[in-house]
């Protein structure tokens, strides 16, 4: 029997030599095969690696303000500067980096830009905005041991805070009492929500602060000083106990001392009036 013409193919091309298909790959081949790991491809997969690496990460540049200030509000939190990856415009790579985190933060952004549990949080603003609402403290306690403070920052900020719920009809009625007084309720009451993820977190710290495990809303602070629930206050506001302090805090005026009516006096009348 004819022995039978072997042929090779690679990729679709005939080999004249079945050496070529057994050669190791040339320099040159490799050199081919390595154009295609181009930084515009590894890039985003170098990002996603690096956004699961941990799970509180922000992105900055050097000479950046506001990463220095984000920097400075995490660590009065207790929240080390590792959190933090420092990208440089001067190295190759740099141009590949931000093509991929724009397809986060689309094509217009300024650093730092901040992921939490590998979702992408947003900028310098959302990242702020999201950490005074407290969004954060429950990582920071489980990551760093950080011991959340966001109830305890409201309260030392503002002469008089009431934290509320939604449909909470005793929060409604202590608004309208402290609105008829003048007083500006919009900046005196803070209305939380169940719904919101930081929900038990905050609850937790409130606890914290007033030492009680089980309470109703409204509860109110005034110059950082636990008064109670509604029925505390609102007993207080009957009093009086307030109004020195409304006028000092917020300008309103106590209320003037009620008349008192002049004493009735009797008249005597002779027998033949």
């Amino acid at each position: 029997m004819a022995a039978m013409d072997k042929h090779y193919f690679v990729n679709g091309k005939l080999l004249t030599e079945e050496s070529e298909v057994l050669a190791p790959a040339t320099p040159k081949a490799k050199a081919v095969e390595s154009l295609e790991e181009t930084p515009e491809k590894l890039a985003p997969n170098a990002l996603e690696v690096l956004v699961a690496s941990q799970r509180f990460l922000a992105i900055s540049l050097p000479d950046c303000p506001q990463c220095e200030e984000l920097s400075a509000a995490l660590a009065a939190r207790g929240v080390p500067g590792s959190v933090f990856v420092k990208w440089n415009k001067a190295n190759p790579e740099y141009a590949a980096q931000k093509a991929a985190l724009a397809a986060h933060a689309g094509p217009v952004f300024s650093f730092p830009q901040v992921f939490v549990d590998g979702a992408y949080q947003g900028g310098y603003l959302e990242a702020v905005s999201k950490l005074e609402a407290g969004a954060y403290d429950e990582l920071f306690l489980e990551e760093f041991e950080a011991k959340p403070l966001t109830v305890q920052k409201w309260v030392n900020s503002r002469p008089m805070i009431v934290f509320s719920l939604p449909s909470c009809p005793q929060c409604d009625e202590l608004r309208s009492q402290l609105e008829a007084k003048g007083l500006p309720v919009d900046k005196i009451f803070m209305k939380w929500d169940k719904a919101m993820p930081q929900y038990q977190s905050l609850k937790a710290q409130l606890v914290a602060l007033i030492g009680l495990t089980s309470f109703t809303f409204p509860q109110s602070f005034v110059r950082s000083e636990y008064q109670g629930s509604f029925p505390e206050v609102a007993e207080k506001l009957a009093q009086g106990q307030f109004d020195n302090f409304f006028a000092d805090a917020f300008g309103v005026a106590a209320p003037a001392p009620a008349a008192v009516a002049p004493a009735a006096v009797d008249i005597a009348f002779d027998d033949d009036f």
